[in-house]
């Protein structure tokens, strides 16, 4: 279950995107947030905020937020105006949910490195439509491909540990669980 400080983080993040890529829209949202969780993790040990993502056919959805989306709490209301409009794309017919930012951007919610990553998938994604965006989420060396396509295991959890690598930036399995076992250890605490 994500913290409070995880929730501002993803409702700060949905923020962002909205106001620094084009087309975000709800499947490209996820999409983003998915990226920026996943490498976050890979380099730290941690989900900055703390959603569970699923494979689903169209890529990785974290359930909860796309559950929220039909009926949103409060605190998404105030910080995301949500909106059905008409698709144009004939691919997608559906209806899509239009997202608009109601408060700034609170960038003290995040690190550096967390800041950084957000730049960097903004900048990468800018022009992209979730559509183009399909190809770059269901990669082969992508933690999705691994579960829907390999496993087969359709509509099941993404495991975190899929994004550690082995590239030079990637946490070991061993140091993510010694952060994982921290993690555990300071929720004891503070009960």
């Amino acid at each position: 279950m994500p913290t409070e400080r995880q929730r501002e983080k993803l409702l700060n993040a949905i923020i962002f995107f909205i106001e620094n890529t084009r087309h975000c829209h709800k499947l490209k949202l996820f999409k983003l947030l998915h990226f920026f969780d996943f490498q976050v993790f890979r380099e730290t040990g941690r989900s900055p905020t703390g959603l569970e993502y699923f494979a689903w056919e169209m890529g990785p959805v974290p359930k909860a937020l796309w559950i929220e989306l039909k009926e949103p709490p409060p605190d998404l209301k105030t910080h995301v105006a949500l909106r059905e409009v008409a698709s144009a794309d004939a691919e997608f017919p559906e209806k899509r949910l239009d997202l608009k930012a109601r408060k700034p951007f609170d960038e003290s919610k995040f690190t550096r490195r967390e800041l950084c990553i957000m730049k960097d998938l903004a900048f990468k994604f800018l022009e992209l439509s979730a559509k183009q965006m399909t190809q770059a989420s269901h990669d082969r060396d992508q933690p999705w491909h691994e579960v829907y396509e390999v496993r087969k295991e359709h509509q099941a959890e993404i495991p975190y540990q899929l994004a550690l690598d082995g590239s030079e930036e990637s946490l070991t399995v061993e140091e993510a669980e010694a952060v994982a076992e921290e993690q555990r250890d300071a929720e004891e605490l503070l009960g």
